[in-house]
């Protein structure tokens, strides 16, 4: 069933890889064209600029941040992005610009402004598109009238966890346990998912708000590049690795394996990805390609068993979300069983909190592998507690009120939520010939493949606001 936000994106025509598709999407991109610029007048002797819209809303803005906003062809190059440090509203030295407005005035819906002071702006008529000015209105503005920002804001909120930007909210997630079902996760064809955006979105949004995604009647092939097209065309693109030149991994059965990763009969305790990431946080997403053979899946809600740990043994929730987990990897090394080779040595270590948490408490990340796992460094007289919570914590993640297991097999994908989604091997399920190809996408990639999806990157309210007491309108 599509997603309320599949509905909206689908009434908008966004189809898959089309002429359309290779738009240019940037800040001034709007997910709407509803909304026209209606009128326009200056106030406070040109200090600032009151504009109104056709939906009723109106708002009042500084008109120094116009002249700094401004995104036009006199401003900013179109082909690269990127501001004329000549023609900005500041200089390195000598009379910064002022934003005094000398006329406002509605040209082809959109709003036209020219300034009043500054000799290099005499004459020209900047221009603001509507949608741009709607979307950043109720964000750098003042509302005059109406209820701030425009609907489709909705349709953007469950992306903003992932933005990146300091004190971005932890996603709201609806939890999940072990149900006690043949499968309880959802599908879908991978074939359907490469051939449209829409699908491709729609299988983006449900495998953020499950955590899990199973993708079927995946090509046939040991060929790795079925794997990475996939991940270029409908993930954002495969994070490269540091110490061997495939990005993705490939893990097959060895006999005598020093490894537990690749000694397919034993289990292999359920862990997220990367986590001693070769570069800043862990990759938010993880994919594998059953290329051979079949094998049984351990999966866990990490943000489940947090909430849980938090309602029932707050104190062994503050513990693992306060103290550091030391861990340390050889990314040679751990690799020994392999059939790929390593390009250099790099060891890493680690110390974040198992559990981790916005300033407001919410889950954000979960970042554990016992496999490396080094001694503690938690102080003296509260080891022995965080020890205790450590223990609750592994019993519950491989406890069965939590843990799924899911068969997959030759032809399906495994797509995890690696933030959220804890996930392992049930041991002696796996037949002798599979091999697993897989890698991980890093956040900055997911999140520019949805915004180009979505054709826009909806303006946040700053977080720094609530250090004023105010609070970011979400």
């Amino acid at each position: 069933m599509l997603s309320r936000n599949l509905g909206r994106c689908l009434s908008r025509g966004w189809t898959r890889r089309t002429a359309t598709s290779s738009q240019i999407v940037n800040v001034t991109s709007a997910p709407f064209q509803d909304v026209k610029c209606t009128t326009a007048s200056v106030l406070e002797d040109g200090k600032r600029v009151q504009v109104g819209f056709s939906d009723g809303s109106a708002f009042e803005l500084h008109g120094l941040w116009l002249r700094d906003a401004c995104r036009d062809s006199l401003l900013v190059s179109e082909a690269a992005g990127e501001k004329y440090l000549d023609r900005t509203a500041f200089k390195t030295v000598g009379a910064h610009a002022d934003g005094k407005v000398r006329h406002v005035g509605v040209a082809d819906g959109g709003l036209e402004v020219s300034w009043a002071s500054e000799d290099a702006m005499q004459g020209v008529r900047s221009n603001f598109p509507s949608g741009f000015l709607r979307m950043f209105a109720p964000v750098a503005g003042k509302v005059i009238k109406g209820d701030g920002h425009h609907k489709s804001k909705d349709d953007f909120i469950w992306l903003e966890p992932y933005s990146g930007f300091p004190g971005a909210p932890a996603p709201l997630k609806k939890l999940w346990k072990n149900q006690g079902v043949t499968d309880q996760f959802e599908h879908r064809d991978f074939q359907a998912v490469t051939a449209s955006d829409s699908a491709n979105l729609e299988m983006l949004q449900a495998l953020m708000r499950n955590g899990v995604m199973i993708l079927d009647n995946v090509t046939a092939t040991k060929d790795p590049n079925v794997l990475l097209k996939f991940a270029s065309d409908c993930l954002g693109g495969m994070q490269k690795d540091p110490a061997r030149d495939e990005p993705n991994w490939v893990i097959q059965k060895k006999t005598s394996a020093q490894s537990v990763s690749y000694a397919q009969e034993k289990r292999l305790n359920n862990h997220t990805d990367q986590s001693i990431p070769a570069h800043g946080i862990p990759a938010l997403l993880l994919a594998v390609h059953y290329v051979s053979g079949t094998g049984c899946n351990t999966l866990v809600d990490g943000y489940a068993v947090a909430e849980a740990m938090k309602k029932y043994h707050p104190e062994a929730f503050h513990l693992l979300s306060t103290y550091g987990n030391p861990q340390e990897r050889d990314y040679v090394r751990s690799r020994v069983d392999s059939s790929q080779e390593g390009t250099q040595s790099m060891l890493i270590s680690t110390k974040q909190p198992i559990i981790q948490t916005d300033q407001n408490g919410g889950i954000v990340r979960i970042q554990y592998n016992e496999v490396f796992r080094t001694p503690s460094t938690v102080p003296f007289d509260k080891f022995e507690a965080w020890y205790e919570a450590y223990l609750l914590w592994n019993d519950m993640t491989h406890g069965p009120e939590f843990e799924v297991e899911v068969p997959v097999g030759h032809g399906q994908m495994l797509i995890l939520d690696n933030w959220r989604v804890l996930h392992g091997r049930a041991g002696g399920k796996s037949s002798p010939d599979r091999i697993i190809m897989g890698g991980t996408v890093v956040r900055e990639a997911f999140h520019s493949q949805v915004t180009r999806l979505m054709r826009a990157q909806y303006p946040v309210n700053d977080y720094a606001s609530k250090e004023d007491g105010q609070h970011p309108v979400l």
